[in-house]
């Protein structure tokens, strides 16, 4: 398989590392297509990072109405049940090597790099106009895949995208974070949010040696950005 970018593709053809992303609550993310995925991965790259949002879901319900305790537990069960996929899944193919790893975003919140990236990011998207439309524009399309309609005022919008600027910093750095010398970053729909960081045309860059690629079904690399 080939990426469809050709050029500055050193991030790609290294094959170094990749970090996967999941979402809780999504049924896209279900045993089937993760067996598969983790399959493909575990031939391309030396090593693979899956990330699962935890703690920070709680922002997510906060903004749909959920008391803070109730908002919680919900995250919880909807990152347990999501983590549980995971780990079927990658059992089933002979599970991770010993330089994978499946981590809880909160697990990696103590790093050093991840903590000086997340408040950067958060400072860009406060002060950048672009950066913050399309992490607005995401934003309500994460609110409405929960089921919420209509529209969300702007403190629903300032509480839910906390949520979202907790994983930046895996598009940003994740080579550093993860200390190897390429990462590219998989996820299964286009972000905009990533297009904008991946331009090079705005306040928040992604740093060299970061990559970003789309999944469109289990086998099938559709679109790729690549940073140098």
């Amino acid at each position: 398989m080939e990426p469809l970018t050709h050029s500055c593709n050193v991030v790609w053809e290294s094959r170094h590392h990749v970090v996967f992303g999941v979402s809780p609550g999504n049924s896209y993310f279900n045993v089937d297509r993760l067996r598969v995925i983790f399959g493909w991965l575990r031939s391309e790259f030396r090593q693979i990072d899956v990330v699962i949002p935890d703690e920070s879901l709680r922002h997510t319900f906060q903004a749909l109405g959920y008391e803070p305790e109730k908002a919680a537990k919900k995250a919880r069960a909807e990152t347990n049940v999501l983590r549980n996929r995971v780990v079927r899944a990658w059992d089933e193919i002979g599970g991770p090597r010993s330089m994978d790893g499946i981590h809880r975003m909160s697990e990696l919140s103590s790093d050093p790099v991840y903590a000086s990236t997340l408040e950067h990011c958060a400072r860009q998207v406060g002060s950048d106009p672009v950066l913050r439309a399309a992490c607005e524009e995401t934003t309500r399309d994460v609110l409405a895949s929960k089921g919420a309609d209509g529209d969300f005022s702007a403190a629903q919008i300032v509480e839910a995208m906390k949520y979202l600027i907790a994983e930046l910093p895996f598009f940003v750095s994740s080579r550093r974070m993860f200390d190897v010398d390429a990462s590219l970053n998989f996820y299964h729909q286009p972000l905009p949010l990533a297009d904008v960081i991946f331009s090079g045309e705005h306040s928040l860059r992604a740093e060299s040696g970061q990559g970003y690629a789309t999944i469109r079904s289990m086998d099938v690399l559709t679109e790729q950005r690549l940073n140098f």
